[in-house]
This record gives C-alpha cells, sequence and structure tokens, in this order.
C-alpha cells in the first residue's frame, strides 16, 4: 500500500483552518494559506506567497466588490511564485505558473499550463486559456477573455471601461468590458488595448501600438492608433493550424 506524501511546510507558514492541502504540496517559508483554498498535488508555493486573499473596500470604490466570491481552486503541480497574491474565487488548472510578485484577483479562470511572469497583475472575473503566456509587467483588465495559445508581452497595458470620465463618479451606470485575445495572437511590448476590442485569431500587434478598433483574423496592427500593415504569412499561419489541427 502507497501512502501519500504529506506536504512540506516552511518556516512561519500560516495554514488556517479549512485549507485543503493536496499530497505532496510543498510550502516555502512566511507562506500564508486562507481558509477555502485548495491546493492540488505536488505544487509548490514560494516563500511569501498569499492564497486566498479576500478582496475589501473602504467603501470609496466605484465597481462593487463581491462578498462571498467563493474558494480558491488550484490544479495539480501548480507553481506560485515568492510573495505572489492570488485572491479567493479564483481557479487555476494543472501546471499553471505563476511569478514573483504576480496578482490574480477574484473571479478569474485560468487553463491549464497557463504561464503568468514576474509581477502581471490579472484583474477580476478575467478568463485566459490554456498554453497562454503573459511576460513580466503585463497588466489584464478585468472582465477580459483571452483565449488559448496567445502570448502578451511584457508591459502590455489593458483597460475594460472607455467611460471612466463620468463612471468613475457614479454619473454613467457601471458597465465594463475587457478586450478579447483569440486564439494564437500576439501582442507585442509596450501594447495598449482599450476597453471592448477583439483581436482575432492569429493576429498580431506590434510593440508600443495602441489597439482602438479591432482587428482582423490573421493581421497585423502597428502605430498609434495602430492600422493594418500586413497579413501574416501564409506558411506561418499554415504552419500554426497544423501544429494543432
Amino acid at each position: 500500500m502507497t501512502t501519500a506524501a504529506p506536504p512540506v511546510l516552511g518556516r512561519n507558514a500560516v495554514i488556517e483552518p479549512g485549507a485543503r492541502l493536496g499530497a505532496g504540496v510543498t510550502v516555502g517559508h512566511n507562506v500564508t494559506v486562507h481558509a477555502e483554498v485548495a491546493v492540488g498535488d505536488g505544487s509548490f508555493l514560494e516563500d511569501g506567497a498569499v492564497l486566498g486573499r479576500h478582496p475589501r473596500t473602504s467603501g470609496n470604490t466605484t465597481r462593487p466588490v463581491p462578498a462571498h466570491p467563493g474558494p480558491l481552486v488550484l490544479g495539480p503541480a501548480c507553481v506560485i511564485g515568492a510573495n505572489a497574491v492570488l485572491y479567493t474565487g479564483s481557479t487555476l488548472g494543472g501546471r499553471v505558473m505563476i511569478g514573483d510578485l504576480a496578482s490574480v484577483r477574484e473571479g478569474c479562470r485560468i487553463a491549464d499550463d497557463v504561464v503568468l511572469g514576474r509581477g502581471v497583475l490579472v484583474m477580476y472575473d478575467t478568463v485566459i486559456g490554456a498554453r497562454t503566456r503573459v511576460i513580466d509587467g503585463a497588466i489584464l483588465t478585468g472582465k477580459m477573455e483571452i483565449e488559448e495559445d496567445v502570448f502578451i508581452g511584457p508591459g502590455v497595458l489593458t483597460v475594460n471601461d472607455n467611460e471612466v470620465y463620468l463612471r468613475r463618479f457614479g454619473l454613467s451606470p457601471w458597465a465594463v468590458r475587457g478586450p478579447r485575445v483569440r486564439r494564437f495572437a500576439l501582442i507585442g511590448t509596450g501594447a495598449n488595448l482599450i476597453a471592448g476590442i477583439t483581436i482575432g485569431i492569429g493576429a498580431i500587434v506590434a510593440p508600443g501600438a495602441v489597439v482602438t478598433h479591432d482587428v482582423p483574423d490573421w493581421t497585423i496592427v502597428a502605430g498609434v492608433p495602430a492600422r493594418p500593415a500586413g497579413a501574416v504569412a501564409d506558411p506561418d499561419r499554415e504552419a500554426i493550424l497544423h501544429r494543432f489541427s
């Protein structure tokens, strides 16, 4: 009979009652795992990570903050970086890697094999598809949808509210929608995506571009504001589609 390996706890680790650690989980020094957190088998929580942080408001925020966002659930073999903060109410698939100092807010759904780099911020209710890579310092706004196999370069910025001028004062109804990035798309370093747009399948956004309109499938855009600058080469498109057929 085989006995599952118990979790390994570092110094000053705090595991609250109600938290569940799977077999073979390694918890670093000064890690906090709040109640309503489930960590999958074989996951690794680096020093100083906080799992299950509850969203709170001082009463002066524009967006309503959920009182009971639900549990935080991590799939197997996840790696959570040093001093990363994962809020309650989100779900991570298997083999997800979260970089040091990254933050994932409540209500997010992150699929298998996603990588979030150092200092990445994922805001509330954002969906990230399998195998997507988000590189250091990118900010993914709330209610954003990213499909599978997307690459988002370092320092990319996204917004979900084109009416913030009035909405911040409560002068227009609360309604936000982040950009949608379709499968195979690539967003270059330092690009900016405004609220509500769609980046098409396999499209490329050049570094530093400011995208204010939808980008068609397999189209390259560049500039401020971004304009079409070409199309993805047919051999490249065919190679990608063949790889995932």
